[in-house]
């Protein structure tokens, strides 16, 4: 690649991230609205690419070098060839809530990732992605007492926290690999509480309004490893091991909450600023996942892993609470098949994939565990000269929550484009 095409490339990274952050700080839609997103962090993104993605999120132990595998930061020297993932998520739902039901949809930019090798052992990386999201209104009415007028409460909340990362792996000997990744958390996200009332005989209403904005920024650390045991001779199956740590940390914080009074959506008086930048932490918990996989180089791949992390841990903003979240424990399972590498065919070079996860999510309903199930497919398509280049589908669809009694039930279809553009840098140039 030239010069010029070098930079055009990290020119499209580096846009891409941008709008990334435009579109997370200042529309901040996430995927659409989520009930759930009211509580603790909001909705998770998730660390999955578009080709874990169709594997069920699986994938920790393994990565085919050809795509970057953010579920574990040693895998990243799996990539001996500078690499540009770029994803776009979109996700529709359907809610359901006693008799009431909504459908509800949204799309963002899922990550931007560039790794490339620095030498035949270490490979250096960085990506852009949003973390969580929260969006979610909700309403009810209460009787005035000694009135018959109802007061109406409204709760929104709006924002979300991106993650931008640093990832150093290294391979030591030819089996084992380690990974650093060093990230910074950042975002904003605003809260309101307000109560409409109709108190005035003339038919006016009275709304009376907090606000919160909460600003984010902090660090973050996740370690990983990774072995290959080869089983048989050649390079004809290998067993695959690894695992990831993210470290417990706290997220430093800014809040500025005002009390506003509006009559017939005009402001009475002035607003009152309750705190201005009151200064604090949030408490993300660590999380593990562990995984292995079978291995037939470049024809097939089943992969197992198990995640975990503990919810319980999470402290909110200045508040000693958790949200009522637990902990949570996912299965994730996964198989990779591409029928011949070095095939004619096209099709044949195409690597179809298929996923099943299970788990308990963080939240609570009504002293009830809200589950999670999904199943997906995922294809992978080469494209450009040489085949050198991919383009990324994954189709996820699944349940989460249950009918009951004050409980909410989302049914959900998500889908991942992945874009992966491949090629050398850095090599020296031999003149025969």
């Amino acid at each position: 690649m030239s010069l010029y095409n070098r930079i055009g490339v990290l020119a499209v990274a580096i846009t891409l991230s941008c709008n990334c952050l435009i579109l997370s700080n200042a529309n901040a839609q996430g995927l659409g609205n989520s009930p759930y997103s009211s509580l603790g962090m909001g909705e998770f993104y998730g660390d999955a690419y578009s080709d874990n993605a169709g594997m069920g999120q699986s994938g920790v132990s393994t990565g085919n070098g050809f795509q970057i595998n953010n579920l574990n930061p040693a895998l990243w020297t799996r990539n001996r060839f500078t690499t540009l993932d770029i994803g776009i998520i979109g996700q529709y739902k359907d809610i359901v809530s006693g008799n009431k039901q909504q459908q509800t949809a949204g799309a963002n930019l899922a990550y931007v990732s560039l790794a490339f090798p620095v030498s035949r052992r270490w490979t250096l990386g960085a990506s852009l992605k949003p973390y969580s999201f929260i969006d979610f209104e909700n309403t009810s009415a209460r009787n005035i007492p000694g009135t018959p007028n109802s007061a109406v409460y409204y709760n929104s909340g709006k924002g979300g926290i991106n993650k931008a990362s640093i990832t150093n792996a290294y391979q030591i000997g030819r089996y084992v690999s380690l990974g650093l990744e060093s990230s910074y958390f950042f975002g904003n996200i605003r809260r309101a509480s307000e109560v409409l009332i109709p108190l005035d005989v003339n038919g006016s209403d009275y709304l009376v309004g907090i606000n919160d904005r909460t600003t984010y920024s902090d660090f973050a650390f996740k370690g990983g490893a990774a072995v290959r045991i080869p089983i048989k001779k050649d390079n004809k199956l290998d067993l695959n091991l690894g695992g990831s740590y993210s470290f417990k940390t706290r997220i430093n914080g800014n809040q500025t909450s005002t009390l506003e009074l509006t009559q017939n959506t005009f402001v009475v008086g002035n607003s009152d600023t309750l705190t201005n930048n009151l200064s604090s932490t949030l408490t993300v918990p660590q999380q593990y996942q562990v995984g292995m996989s079978l291995e037939w180089p470049f024809k097939l791949i089943l992969s197992a892993d198990y995640s975990h992390q503990s919810w319980s841990q999470y402290r909110g903003f200045n508040t000693s609470s958790n949200d009522g979240l637990t902990n949570t424990s996912r299965i994730h399972l996964g198989v990779e098949y591409q029928p011949r590498f070095l095939s004619l065919n096209y099709f044949d070079r195409v690597r179809y994939r298929v996923g099943f996860s299970h788990g308990n999510t963080p939240y609570v309903v009504n002293n009830r565990d809200v589950k999670d199930t999904n199943v997906s497919l995922g294809f992978t398509f080469p494209m450009g000269r040489g085949y050198q280049n991919f383009i990324s589908l994954a189709f996820i669809g699944g349940q989460r929550g249950a009918t009951g009694s004050g409980m909410i039930r989302e049914r959900y279809g998500r889908a991942v484009l992945g874009i992966t553009l491949l090629d050398r840098w850095f090599e020296k140039q031999k003149l025969n």
